[in-house]
């Protein structure tokens, strides 16, 4: 009975550990000198490095508003791209919530989202610059 016990916490603290360790999808701006109306991301993701694999993205404000989002129709992760662009849709991929402005002084997130995610923290300057920040 103990030996069972102990196997199935080793088998447990295994899958937690591999879950763990999974690789996230990175998120980028595309350049250091984005800016409004229309700043572009990179998606790198270390398991596909042919192309990212995710089926939907979203940006949302730090109340939690959606401020756009976008899904794989049909659903699934063969449309993704490496780069895509605020507000434009991405071929393949249907709008769930039409894009609205970003406001300078904003501070927003994008993710990425399908078998792996990832996210970006992004603040817009005054002057409409798109900055990463730290969550």
């Amino acid at each position: 009975m103990r030996s069972s016990r102990a196997a199935t916490l080793l088998l447990g603290f295994t899958l937690l550990l591999f879950a763990a360790c999974r690789p996230r999808i990175a998120v980028s701006l595309a350049s250091g000198d984005e800016r409004l109306p229309s700043p572009r991301f990179v998606v790198e993701d270390p398991e596909h490095e042919d192309r990212p694999h995710y089926d939907t993205v979203q940006v949302v404000d730090r109340a939690g508003q959606v401020f756009w989002q976008v899904r794989a129709e049909p659903f699934g992760d063969m449309a993704s791209v490496r780069q895509f662009t605020y507000g434009e849709t991405l071929q393949g991929f249907a709008v769930l919530e039409a894009p609205k402005d970003l406001q300078p002084g904003g501070r927003y997130v994008v993710f990425v989202l399908g078998s792996n995610r990832g996210s970006l923290h992004f603040d817009v300057d005054a002057e409409g610059g798109v900055h990463a920040v730290e969550p």
